[in-house]
């Protein structure tokens, strides 16, 4: 709340609109800036889903609003879509044979962005998520400079990550000319091929629900 406040995105406010120290008594009022980078970051995701659809040939003028209605159908293809990146850790980690306490650690980390990311450019570099790749595995030094931008994590950071992922059954280590590399285990590559293949009927459905909703004014939203 401190960080939201901080940046403009909230105000904290006692019951007779006054500021104050956060509390549980107090008030959470979304600013003017919260609206406009919510409304800006929803057009931008609308389009990053169209784009995902596959639908190439059905090009259609960028949204201009952003409505009630996109809101709560983007969060409900990401919720969906959650749920099945949750069911695909957990194939891949009981096979590790952990303990409840190691299990359930692994899944609190996978679930979060940094562990998704890492693995999906592994999948994508791999021959389940590319028939064009020269090798299954990436040197961490490559991982570490592919994963900055997105990531922006330090060497030691991303080294930890892999580690991690390696030792939950996601990856498999391997040496490329003397580097330490790592590839996409076959389990963990099968599991995630399978849980994106039954997540594109999703997001097509996605795309049809944002094509098929009316522009709602955002001032009308905001207020």
């Amino acid at each position: 709340m401190k960080d939201c406040e901080r940046d403009g995105f909230i105000r904290v406010t006692d019951t007779s609109n006054r500021p104050c120290a956060a509390s549980p008594a107090c008030l959470i009022n979304a600013t003017e800036k919260l609206y406009e980078s919510f409304d800006r970051h929803g057009i931008e995701t609308t389009e990053a889903a169209r784009a995902a659809s596959g639908d190439r040939e059905r090009r259609r003028a960028p949204p201009t609003n952003f409505s009630d209605a996109a809101t709560t159908a983007i969060f409900s293809f990401f919720g969906a879509y959650e749920r099945k990146w949750r069911e695909t850790c957990e194939l891949v980690v009981r096979q590790k044979g952990l303990t409840p306490a190691h299990f359930n650690d692994a899944m609190d980390h996978l679930v979060t962005y940094q562990y998704w990311a890492i693995v999906m450019l592994l999948w994508w570099a791999s021959p389940f998520g590319s028939d064009k790749v020269a090798s299954p595995a990436l040197v961490i030094d490559e991982i570490n400079s592919r994963m900055w931008d997105a990531l922006r994590l330090g060497h030691l950071a991303i080294k930890e990550r892999v580690d991690n992922l390696i030792r939950w059954g996601f990856l498999s280590e391997q040496t490329i000319k003397r580097h330490k590399a790592v590839a996409l285990t076959q389990i963990a590559g099968s599991a995630i091929s399978e849980s994106l293949a039954e997540a594109t009927p999703l997001l097509h459905d996605l795309d049809a629900k944002l094509l098929s909703q009316p522009a709602e004014m955002i001032g009308a939203r905001s207020a």
